[in-house]
């Protein structure tokens, strides 16, 4: 892949397509990564992620706003995730969808900067938020890339670090029923090296989205993502009129 200078300005933006969640623990301490996908959808705004990360037996997720010198790092509780299934006709069992997502307030806008022990080194950058528009389709023709913060590390009571990293020149192969599987580009560097990634959009060169990072394959240097095309309709109905809530 070569890193044209608009390439270059691509994954520079792409870092900032991913966003952080956090399990906390009863100290308020990260004891869990996974990432999310932000997304306005008919007048409302949603964290997407995939359920295998947040399940149901999980709670005190939080997503990460931003960082205070003041205050330290602002976190936005995630109260309720909504979590689909689809039924095989043929065999009458609920298939569980690696997908869930949560409604949040419309006025949350966090932020992106790179901090060090010194402190901030970046100024901040507000992350990106699709819309319904950018919810697309992959292509064989397109190049594909995702982002997350990976490696994480607790430094004494009170630090918690990770690394933001982005993987790009994925290419798409097929859809397998809720999956799109792409390939990476080089040989698949171990799970270790996208721990935290999961959940996070998975982006062509125009900025539109097609999938959420799910999982994936040493054997055969595969990444799957879980459709949001396919599964669009769940937000569909979460805005609808007939939804009692």
């Amino acid at each position: 892949m070569e890193i044209t200078p608009e390439i270059q300005q691509w994954l520079e933006w792409m870092i900032l397509t991913s966003q952080p969640l956090r399990k906390l623990s009863e100290d308020k301490m990260p004891v869990g990564i996974a990432s999310g996908t932000l997304l306005d959808f008919r007048g409302k705004r949603f964290l997407l992620t995939v359920s295998h990360a947040v399940n149901m037996e999980n709670t005190d997720w939080v997503m990460e706003l931003g960082y205070d010198e003041n205050e330290g790092t602002e976190v936005y509780k995630l109260n309720h995730f909504s979590y689909i299934g689809e039924l095989n006709i043929k065999s009458g069992k609920m298939e569980h969808i690696d997908y869930a997502y949560a409604e949040i307030a419309t006025d949350v806008h966090p932020v992106f900067q790179t901090l060090t022990p010194r402190g901030p080194a970046s100024e901040k950058m507000p992350r990106h938020i699709f819309t319904e528009e950018d919810i697309v389709e992959p292509s064989v023709n397109s190049v594909y890339a995702f982002s997350g913060q990976v490696f994480p590390e607790r430094h004494g009571e009170s630090a918690f670090v990770t690394q933001p990293t982005v993987y790009p020149g994925l290419k798409f192969l097929r859809s397998e029923g809720s999956f799109h599987i792409f390939k990476l580009p080089v040989e698949h560097p171990g799970h270790d090296s996208f721990q935290g990634c999961s959940g996070a959009p998975i982006v062509d060169l125009k900025g539109k989205i097609v999938a959420l990072v799910c999982k994936g394959f040493e054997e055969d240097n595969t990444i799957y993502g879980v459709s949001l095309s396919r599964y669009k309709f769940s937000l569909e109905f979460h805005c609808s009129e007939i939804n009692p809530n």
